[in-house]
């Protein structure tokens, strides 16, 4: 069903581990005495960026140790200055590797903490699309009225019907034929129950109002609706009236402040997140590309708020803007910090990492990139070599001796007869020139005698 639990092999985990959290903070509050959806969502943003602070430590701390080092790089920039040949890019983006190496500088370290958020984005979209399915308590506000009209006579074709005409979503595709008649305690039944709250969660005020009209032969549908709704109402607004479970759109509604939220946030934590220079013209050029294409992150964010539900613009929202206060935060503390004793500490730290990497003879990641630019390892590419060349010359001690030559002569006389050019080598009884009979016995001479 397209709005129950996630079951996707990647998706699917991740998203229960989400739901699970949320549902943790939701009783939480409930505990308390407060029934609040988007409360919840604000305190399982603060969760979420906290379990990710150390991955954006480890990010500010290596840009700022870069942008200390700054002099030493543009001292390999200006060593190769002017050279355009591929043996000095590959040299200058080696050296300058090096110098990242030395310091535990990672480049990458910045695109794993915003690939790890996009998961995390997807699977709290999943969650808020249908909190019912996560979160135990709201799901039995809606249990009252799915049960009523899973009961009904001709239930399927009439929520069918109320689901085309109102066009929530796509789901009068996924709705599965049923009736009243079938055990709602099978799979079958449990799936058509599903269904029905995920529908159900898709529903505001109104349109609440319209099912208890369409299922008017079922006076227990509208009972449980008057029942339910209040509370259903008091867990998905939030101020102003914002229902969570609906799309701000481009409507001049209080709901539009989300998608607004979202992008001056957005553009606040760009603005205030400095870009390093490598010394590394290449590298530079692909952050000044990266840093214009974050411009554009804003706008995304607005696009994408505007059009998903509310609930999940207040996550995006509040996600921009503890990243802004991060930053802003981080940028004091290392305008004021002493920087030699952090660069220290990462000098030393980084010589046991490449001290143990060394022992246990693995690569890092840009030295097997280095490598590939390079042709592959030197010391792996002449040890190939030695063993081809002793493999050749064994070849040739085995096959090309003095009665192979002279076959391998014979057999070429018709050749020859052709090729005035080749008559002197057939006269004198050796193999043609620069066939590969000749080259083995080059071999075979330069190993007895030493003389080519």
């Amino acid at each position: 069903m397209i709005l129950t639990q996630n079951s996707g092999m990647i998706m699917g985990p991740i998203t229960k581990l989400l739901g699970f959290i949320f549902n943790a903070i939701y009783n939480l509050f409930y505990g308390m005495g407060v029934e609040s959806i988007a409360l919840s969502i604000v305190v399982f943003t603060i969760v979420v960026r906290l379990l990710m602070f150390p991955l954006n430590i480890k990010q500010t701390r290596s840009s700022k140790i870069q942008q200390y080092l700054k002099p030493e790089f543009n001292k390999i920039t200006k060593k190769y200055k002017g050279k355009k040949d591929q043996e000095s890019m590959l040299a200058q983006q080696k050296e300058t590797r090096e110098l990242q190496e030395k310091y535990g500088i990672k480049m990458t370290q910045g695109c794993l903490t915003s690939l790890l958020q996009f998961p995390i984005f997807i699977g709290l979209y999943n969650v808020i699309q249908n909190i019912p399915a996560y979160v135990g308590k709201v799901r039995a506000l809606y249990e009252p009225i799915a049960t009523a009209i899973y009961n009904s006579d001709k239930a399927y074709t009439i929520l069918s019907s109320f689901v085309t005409d109102n066009k929530i979503s796509r789901l009068s595709s996924k709705l599965a034929e049923f009736s009243s008649t079938t055990s709602i305690s099978s799979e079958e039944g449990v799936k058509t129950f599903n269904s029905i709250i995920d529908i159900l969660y898709r529903c505001n005020d109104d349109l609440f109002a319209k099912l208890g009209e369409v299922f008017s032969a079922n006076p227990d549908v509208a009972a449980a609706i008057a029942q339910n709704q209040a509370d259903i109402s008091r867990v998905n607004h939030f101020i102003f009236g914002i229902n969570l479970t609906e799309a701000p759109g481009f409507k001049l509604t209080p709901a539009l402040l989300i998608p607004i939220l979202s992008f001056v946030c957005q553009l606040l934590a760009m603005l205030v997140t400095p870009m390093n220079e490598t010394g590394d013209p290449q590298q530079d050029a692909q952050m000044k590309s990266m840093r214009r294409s974050m411009y554009f992150m804003p706008l995304m964010s607005f696009a994408v708020t505007v059009s998903a539900p509310a609930g999940l613009g207040i996550y995006w929202a509040m996600s921009a803007f503890i990243s802004f206060l991060i930053t802003v935060l981080q940028n004091v503390y290392y305008n004021h910090v002493d920087m030699e004793k952090i660069v220290q500490k990462a000098q030393e730290k980084a010589a046991k990492n490449i001290e143990k990497r060394k022992a246990s003879g693995k690569k890092s990641l840009m030295e097997k990139f280095q490598e590939a630019a390079m042709g592959g390892d030197p010391s792996q590419e002449e040890k190939t070599t030695n063993k081809n060349l002793s493999k050749y010359s064994n070849m040739n001690l085995r096959n090309f001796d003095s009665e192979a030559d002279t076959s391998d002569s014979d057999s070429d006389d018709s050749d020859m007869d052709t090729d005035e050019g080749s008559n002197t080598a057939n006269v004198s009884g050796g193999p043609k020139k620069g066939s590969l009979a000749d080259k083995a016995n080059a071999v075979k001479r330069f190993n007895d005698t030493g003389v080519n």
